[in-house]
């Protein structure tokens, strides 16, 4: 394994928000890239490790084209001092480096594998950076970073053919036409990605196209070749990894060992990377103190209280904290803390519950108003086993936390506490009531300085009680319905199968990759195979190019789909069931992702099928209580679509969703100038419907040319039109991007922030990137704070006016509940009422309501 340093700790610096340790060293960087390193060791196992460092600009690059890399930005200063860290780090790990003068880590990386190749190895790079991507052949694979510092994509051949239409020997041609602005390389002005890529694949390459410039195919860019073509040549070989370089390795010093616990604990504990640290155990001959400090106070325990006289002292100290202005509550194990204040603190066993005065005292507290937690709707879930009924907390720390630092899920109170205070809450139940108060008081202030109380306390505080309650709540499942589905899979398979074996001519394991590896590019011969690692190449990009020309490619993605929903869904939901009450209890995550929006695991109903008939049909087994209940689906109608009209100040947007148009086909008529006589085509409409949600993604004008199944130009030439008819959206997309870049976050209209430093990398896969996060998040992110303000609404007018109505799922823009038939009347134009009232916004917000025995057969409802 080839590390690309230079690029992953530029990627962890920007991936993640400022960390420093307690002596001001910034340490976000380095922490970063030995996140990233310890997963690629876990996932990768390699037996070979060796990090490369750039050490200067080749000469022969810069005497090509003196402006190479001439723009880049300096390096930031808090990222300066890292890369000593990360050597340190790399140290530790037993890891070489390896660096020449005057030379790129690139060409480095290049010799080393070529190299490992000719010993017969095989080699994984690790890079943020696609120009590595011309090294990828059969033994040598690339993996780049994409999305914060764990998100990666894996290049092989036929990856990178996917990508791209060409081999990665025809990489460097290809960029020579297109440029790398990141490099400061210009190529031919006018020629893109999409058309670089057809100009290489059909001339072979860039010296026959310069040879003969009539293979461009059009005169405009046959006069583009002529005039630039020796720019782009130079560009080419600017772009050309050598892999010729005098470089001398010690492979047996590069073999991985990997680093002891005692060595990794002291290098965790001088870097201050608390979290790690706290995964390992402390060397017998380091003290404790080296750890993360506890906290310290006057705390009482009465965990081993056994004797009457010490549970009425119990009753008595929690009864006086019922008195006091604030109390925190935490529970871990079988331990529950209390206090009132930083400090001290109050630690008794659950199992004290059962003594009447602690009860008493407890039953009391828990109507305090003001009584908080860390993470509440997990401690009421606890506490619901023993007796106490829900309730809206007063606070709850670990939602805070999470609002400060969206990125960070915060699961467990350590995190939190280290990531914040620097402290170990440690075991002590009192300890931790005391560590968790502390949060707390670190935590609103900065709420309050950020705008986000409002946030916190009307939206994400009493959310916790209510997604508590819908996972108790759970939704009825009807085994029977997936039963039956199954046996129309089984069906489905049983047929596909044989149509694969009648093509293969025999009968094999169609789920064996080297299997059908074996039967498609060896007994069949089918053209276009490629071999990786572990035999041939049968993912769905490799099937999916050969689906059309090839029946038995298409039946074997369809097998796998089918296969899929089998065993994914239709056998694991009927597992997953309460024998109990036949019912389905998903876990909501709220804390789960940076944009606000709500998670749903163990199962995720969120990512119920919504595609295909087969499909679809898994939702029929999602049922009512019983014969007097019927389903009640709320959709918002084209939220973010109505957030962006609204957040862009949009006349003409905004216009239409006044007068209650389709605003896909008031796009289209925009788009393509159409008057009143005419009506805009499906395709038409198609297309305006893939610019409108484009945008919302922060779509490029290649991502807009492959959604449209066009090329760039008329992308480019259609996005143009559209901010030409809705200029105000631009204007606000920009001014979105440049706040995001002045203040290192964006916000969505409640305030919630997403933090997207990146914006400001010079790598430019880096920052673009995170330009389409920025764009997105304050839309998503806004959508996701109107559903949450809806749920508020709407469960607190169930609970006032005790509507006979349930409310079970949250999926996206959807609500779910379950209602008594003969309320329906009442209920459905409450939660109409309450969801469109949520927000006031300049444009209405709209909302469409489904009836059924089953989600799957839910009809619109208009009563």
């Amino acid at each position: 394994m080839l590390l690309d340093t230079y690029g992953l700790v530029y990627r962890a610096f920007f991936a993640l928000p400022s960390l420093t340790r307690k002596d001001g060293m910034p340490v976000n960087a380095a922490y970063g890239f030995t996140m990233m390193l310890n997963k690629l060791l876990a996932e990768e196992r390699p037996t070979h490790v060796i990090a490369a460092f750039d050490k200067g600009m080749p000469a022969e690059r810069v005497a090509l084209f003196p402006a190479y890399k001439a723009h880049r930005e300096a390096m930031p200063d808090p990222l300066r001092p890292q890369f000593a860290l990360v050597r340190e780090i790399l140290a530790v790990y037993g890891i070489p480096i390896l660096e020449q003068e005057g030379e790129e880590a690139d060409d480095v990386i290049a010799t080393l594998a070529r190299q490992a190749e000719d010993a017969g190895a095989t080699t994984v790079i690790v890079t943020g950076d696609l120009d590595l991507l011309q090294l990828v052949d059969e033994r040598t694979t690339v993996v780049t970073t994409r999305r914060g510092i764990s998100d990666v994509v894996r290049y092989d051949p036929a990856a990178v053919r996917e990508r791209y239409g060409l081999k990665p020997s025809q990489l460097a041609d290809y960029r020579g036409l297109k440029g790398d602005p990141s490099d400061n390389l210009p190529g031919i002005p006018g020629i893109g990605e999409k058309t670089a890529s057809k100009l290489i694949a059909a001339a072979g390459s860039l010296d026959a196209l310069l040879a003969q410039p009539a293979l461009a195919g059009t005169e405009k860019l046959r006069t583009l070749i002529e005039r630039y073509g020796e720019q782009a040549k130079i560009c080419r070989d600017v772009s050309r990894i050598r892999r010729d370089l005098k470089v001398g390795v010690d492979w047996e010093r590069a073999w991985y060992t990997p680093p002891s616990n005692d060595a990794l604990y002291r290098l965790y504990a001088e870097m201050q990377f608390t979290s790690l640290l706290n995964k390992l155990d402390p060397p017998s001959d380091m003290p404790l103190f080296d750890r993360a400090p506890r906290p310290k106070g006057e705390y009482r325990s009465f965990v081993a209280a056994v004797d009457p006289p010490e549970f009425v002292r119990l009753a008595q100290a929690i009864t006086q904290l019922a008195g006091c202005e604030r109390v925190m509550l935490t529970l871990d194990g079988d331990g529950l803390g209390m206090t009132d204040r930083a400090g001290s603190g109050l630690a008794f066993a659950r199992s004290a519950l059962a003594q009447r005065d602690v009860r008493a005292a407890c039953e009391a507290l828990w109507k305090h108003p003001r009584l908080a937690f860390y993470d509440a709707k997990r401690a009421m879930h606890a506490l619901r086993d023993l007796g106490f009924a829900w309730r809206v907390a007063g606070d709850d720390a670990m939602l805070a936390a999470h609002l400060l630092d969206p990125s960070l899920t915060f699961s467990s109170l350590a995190q939190a506490t280290l990531q914040y205070l620097q402290i170990d809450p440690g075991e002590d139940p009192a300890a931790q009531a005391d560590a968790a108060m502390q949060l707390l008081d670190y935590t609103r202030p900065v709420l309050a300085e950020r705008d986000q109380i409002r946030l916190y306390e009307e939206i994400e505080v009493p959310l916790a009680t209510i997604l508590g309650r819908m996972e108790e709540a759970g939704i009825a499942v009807d085994t029977g319905e997936l039963r039956s589905l199954a046996g129309e899979l089984d069906a489905s398979i049983a047929t596909l199968q044989q149509r694969i074996y009648d093509f293969a001519g025999e009968t094999f394991n169609i789920g064996s990759p080297q299997q059908l590896g074996h039967v498609l590019f060896e007994r069949l011969q089918i053209p276009g195979g490629k071999k990786n690692k572990t035999g041939w190449a049968t993912g769905v990009e490799v099937l999916q190019a050969l689906a059309a020309e090839y029946p038995i490619c298409r039946l074997v993605l369809d097998w796998r789909e089918v296969t899929k929903l089998k065993n994914t869904y239709v056998e694991v939901i009927p597992q997953l069931v309460d024998p109990r009450d036949g019912r389905l209890h998903t876990v909501f995550n709220q804390a789960a992702t940076a944009t606000g929006r709500l998670s749903s695991t163990n199962p995720n109903l969120q990512n119920i099928p919504v595609r295909g008939d087969l499909g679809r049909r898994i939702r029929k087994a999602f049922v009512a209580a019983d014969g007097a209940h019927v389903l009640l689906a709320a959709d918002y109608s084209q939220i973010e679509l109505r957030l962006l009209a609204h957040l862009s100040g949009d006349a003409a947007m905004r216009a239409a969703f006044e007068a209650g148009q389709d605003i896909h086909d008031f796009t289209a008529r925009q788009l393509f100038a159409l008057n009143e006589a005419q009506t805009a085509t499906a395709e038409q409409r198609r297309m305006a419907k893939i610019v409108n949600f484009g945008l919302l993604y922060g779509m490029s004008d290649f991502g807009l040319a492959q959604r449209l199944e066009t090329d760039r130009s008329r992308a480019r030439e259609i996005t143009a039109a559209y901010f030409a008819r809705f200029p105000s959206v631009r204007a606000y997309l920009e001014r979105t991007l440049e706040e995001g870049r002045e203040r290192g976050y964006v916000t969505t209209i409640m305030g919630r922030r997403r933090y997207v430093p990146a914006l400001r990398s010079d790598v430019y896969l880096v920052r673009s990137s995170a330009e389409r996060e920025a764009v997105n998040a304050p839309l998503q992110g806004s959508a996701a704070d109107l559903m949450k303000l809806a749920m508020v609404r709407i469960a607190r007018r169930i609970d006032v006016e005790h509507c006979e109505a349930t409310m079970l799922l949250q999926i996206h823009d959807e609500l779910i509940f379950d209602v008594r038939r003969d309320a329906l009347a009442d209920v459905a134009p409450m939660v109409r009422s309450e969801m469109e009232g949520a927000m006031q916004l300049s444009v209405p917000l709209v909302v469409t309501l489904k009836s059924g025995r089953d989600w799957y057969d839910v009809q619109p409802y208009h009563g």
